[in-house]
C-alpha cells in the first residue's frame, strides 16, 4: 500500500493535471472513433504525436515555474504584444466554452444511457424527443452542480490529486477494455507502419468518415491549445521553492508520454477490435453505440456489464476535460483584466467565474442538436487551427531570456517546438476544406 501511495504521490502535479484533462471525452471519441472506422490503421498518429505532446506541454510548463505569479497572458503582453494577448483571449474563450458545452453533452448522455434513456432516433415521435430534451436539460443543470461541488471543495492542492485519481482510474478502466483484442496482434503492429486509411462511406447517415478529420481531431485532442495556455497557470499555482525542471520534466514523460500514450493505444485498439467488425461500424457516433466496445471484453453470460464501464469510464472522462476547460476561461479572463487569478480558496471571483462558466456551458449544451460525440470530435478538430498561434507565442517566450533567464530552450527543444507547428499548420491547410465538408 505504501508503494503505492508513493507512486501516486509521485504522479501529483501539473502534468497529472493536464494528462487528466487530455485523457477526456474529446480524445476518447476521437480515438475510439478512429478505430471503429478505420480498425487500427490509425495507431501510427499516436506514437508519432506522443513526444511532440510532452515537448509541448513541458515547455509550457516551464514558462509558468519560471515566470511563478505571472500569468501566461500577463507575459505575452509584456513581452510580445498586447494585441496577441486579446487576439489569444477572443479565441480560446468562445471555443473553450463550446469544448465545455460538449463535455456536458457527453455527460449527460451517459449519465441517461446508464438508466435506459438514449437519444431519440430519425423517425422518433415529438413526445419522445421532448421527453429527452427535458431529461438532458435537468441532468445537464444537476452535473452541473456535482462538478461544482467537486472543484470548490478545497481549491487547487484537492483539484490536482481528483484530477491524478481520475486518470489512474480511467487508465485502469480503458485497459480492461483493450485486454482480449491482443489476439490481433498483427494487424495491431502494421497499424504502427504510417499511412492514410480510404474514408469510409456511412450510407446511412448519407455521410463520409474522412480519414484526414480522424487524425486531426487525435492531434487536436492530444496538442490542445488549452493544455498549451492552462498549464502555465497550473505550474504557477502548484510551485513552491525554486524552479525543479527536471523532475517537472519527468512527471510530464511518466503522465503524458507513457500513461497518455498507453490510454490512448488501449482505446484506438479497443475501438477497432470491438467495433470495427460491426456491419454498422460506420455508422457508430452515439455513446449508447460506442458503449458497445466492451461488450467482447468479457464472457459472453457477463458482456451486459461492458457498455455502463464504458459509458462510466466516458463519464469521468468529459468530467476532467471540463474542468480544465472552464479553468482556461477563468485563468485566460482574469489575468487578462489584471485580477487575481490565483485557483485558491480565498479567490471569490475565481469561485464567482468557475459557477458562472459551469452553469452556463451546462444550461446551453442540451441545445446544441449534434450527437454528444461527434461535438467533441469537431472541436478537437477545430483546435487544430488555433495551436500554431499558441505554439509561435511558446517558442518567441521559451528563447528569450528576460522570460526565462539561464533556462532558456535547447536546440532539440527548439527543434521539437518547430516540428509541433510545422504538423499542426500542415493539418489545418491542407485539410481544411475537407474539415468543412464534414461540418
Amino acid at each position: 500500500m505504501n508503494a503505492i501511495v508513493k507512486l501516486f504521490n509521485g504522479l501529483v502535479g501539473p502534468a497529472a493535471v493536464i494528462a487528466a484533462g487530455t485523457m477526456g471525452a474529446g480524445a476518447v471519441a476521437s480515438l475510439i472513433l478512429a478505430g471503429a472506422w478505420f480498425r487500427y490503421d490509425l495507431l501510427w498518429v499516436v506514437l508519432f504525436m506522443l513526444p511532440l505532446f510532452v515537448v509541448a506541454v513541458d515547455s509550457s510548463s516551464r514558462i509558468g515555474s519560471v515566470n511563478r505569479g505571472s500569468g501566461m497572458l500577463s507575459i505575452v503582453r509584456s513581452h510580445i504584444h498586447p494585441s496577441v494577448a486579446w487576439l489569444l483571449l477572443l479565441i480560446n474563450v468562445p471555443i473553450h466554452l463550446l469544448i465545455a458545452m460538449g463535455q456536458f453533452s457527453v455527460m449527460a448522455s451517459a449519465f441517461l444511457s446508464l438508466f435506459g434513456l438514449h437519444p431519440p432516433m430519425p423517425g422518433a415521435t415529438a413526445a419522445q424527443v421532448d421527453q429527452y430534451s427535458f431529461f438532458e436539460v435537468v441532468t445537464s443543470l444537476a452535473l452541473a452542480g456535482l462538478v461544482l461541488w467537486l472543484v470548490l471543495s478545497q481549491g487547487y492542492s484537492r483539484m490536482e490529486k481528483a484530477m491524478t485519481a481520475m486518470m489512474v482510474a480511467m487508465f485502469f478502466c480503458f485497459l480492461a477494455i483493450a485486454l482480449r483484442s491482443f489476439g490481433e496482434a498483427g494487424a495491431i503492429l502494421a497499424g504502427f507502419v504510417p499511412g492514410i486509411p480510404e474514408d469510409l462511406p456511412a450510407p446511412e447517415s448519407g455521410t463520409v468518415r474522412l480519414s484526414t478529420s480522424s487524425i486531426i481531431a487525435i492531434v487536436g485532442a492530444a496538442i490542445a491549445p488549452g493544455a498549451l495556455l492552462a498549464t502555465p497557470y497550473l505550474s504557477s499555482d502548484a510551485s513552491t521553492g525554486p524552479p525543479r525542471l527536471r523532475r517537472d520534466l519527468r512527471k510530464t514523460v511518466i503522465n503524458l508520454g507513457v500513461i497518455f500514450g498507453a490510454y490512448a493505444m488501449f482505446i484506438l485498439i479497443a475501438g477497432g477490435f470491438a467495433l470495427y467488425p460491426l456491419p454498422n461500424h460506420a455508422e457508430i457516433e452515439t455513446v449508447h453505440a460506442a458503449g458497445q466496445v466492451l461488450t467482447l471484453a468479457f464472457p459472453e453470460s457477463l458482456s451486459f456489464i461492458g457498455p455502463p464501464i464504458f459509458t462510466f469510464g466516458l463519464f469521468i472522462a468529459a468530467m476532467t476535460t471540463l474542468v480544465i476547460c472552464v479553468q482556461v476561461i477563468i485563468y485566460l479572463s482574469l489575468d487578462m483584466f489584471n485580477k487575481p487569478w490565483t485557483y485558491a480558496p480565498d479567490n471569490r471571483l475565481f469561485r464567482q467565474l468557475l459557477i458562472v462558466v459551469t452553469i452556463a456551458a451546462a444550461a446551453m449544451a442540451p441545445f446544441w442538436d449534434f450527437p454528444a460525440l461527434l461535438k467533441v470530435v469537431l472541436l478537437m478538430g477545430v483546435n487544430v487551427f488555433v495551436i500554431p498561434m499558441v505554439i509561435i507565442a511558446m517558442i518567441y517566450l521559451l528563447n528569450r531570456q528576460a522570460v526565462m533567464g539561464e533556462h532558456t530552450a535547447s536546440l532539440w527543444r527548439n527543434g521539437l517546438l518547430v516540428l509541433c507547428l510545422v504538423v499542426s499548420v500542415v493539418l489545418a491547410v491542407d485539410k481544411f476544406p475537407d474539415y468543412l465538408a464534414m461540418l
